[in-house]
């Protein structure tokens, strides 16, 4: 019986020793409990302040908050998501305004103001540029000396393309009718001329295609009379009509 007695506290806390492994389990599941609901009303700049402080970078990943909807996630790759805030119209418009600028001093400095001209229409460029700039007469191939003209300008453009809604390719002529086996109207060849265009920009700028379109308008868009050589001259050529992210 002695023996007995002696062995009692132990069986009693052996009895009881499970409460403490189911409370640490509570409290766990309750920790965790706390962790979601806080990570589903986390503030986005406090979010960004914790991870800059662990990774040094805040952009790492984004949770999706009350500040967020899944349509402003964009997916980066590798499993990264994070969001893409809307630009305000003014930094948009300041941002267009300096592309304009840049296109301009570049046409300056390169000494090309006959054969390229630049104009702002509200929130719209238009960049005219020669057909004798780019192409042989008659022909729709891009000459090689003329390449780094489209280089240049798919430099500027990949630089500023937060900012650019679409890129219009227009190809234009004279009324003077075109006689070759390989076009047989000025629609065929300022048309041909605006895809070779664009294709040589898709190929060299990074710029995803879905804000690039081309057209041929033949020589029923003119800019100055046809009744005059350099008139004839001013009317064959490429524009580029640049749309800001503010044309709606």
């Amino acid at each position: 019986m002695s023996k007995n007695r002696r062995n009692l506290p132990k069986e009693e806390g052996a009895s009881t020793a499970w409460m403490n492994t189911y409370a640490d389990m509570v409290t766990l599941l309750l920790s965790l409990f706390v962790l979601l609901y806080a990570f589903s009303n986390i503030d986005a700049q406090k979010w960004k302040d914790f991870v800059r402080s662990f990774t040094g970078n805040p952009e790492a990943f984004q949770p999706v908050g009350d500040g967020l909807s899944e349509g402003d996630y964009i997916d980066l790759g590798e499993g990264i998501e994070i969001g893409t805030p809307e630009i305000p119209d003014a930094l948009a418009s300041e941002k267009f305004d300096e592309l304009y600028e840049k296109i301009v001093d570049y046409i300056d400095e390169k000494g090309l103001g006959m054969e390229l001209n630049a104009e702002m229409l509200d929130d719209i460029i238009v960049l005219h540029i020669m057909d004798s700039a780019l192409f042989d007469s008659g022909k729709a191939a891009i000459r090689s000396d003329s390449q780094p003209i489209l280089d240049n300008m798919s430099v500027m453009l990949v630089s500023f393309a937060d900012y650019i809604r679409m890129i219009r390719i227009e190809g234009h002529t004279d009324n003077v009718p075109i006689y070759s086996a390989r076009f047989h109207s000025n629609w065929e060849l300022s048309t041909s001329r605006a895809v070779t265009v664009l294709e040589y920009l898709l190929e060299n700028s990074g710029i995803v295609p879905e804000k690039f379109s081309a057209v041929g308008y033949g020589e029923f868009r003119p800019v100055d009379t046809n009744d005059t050589e350099e008139g004839k001259a001013k009317n064959r050529r490429v524009d580029f009509v640049i749309e800001s992210i503010n044309v709606k």
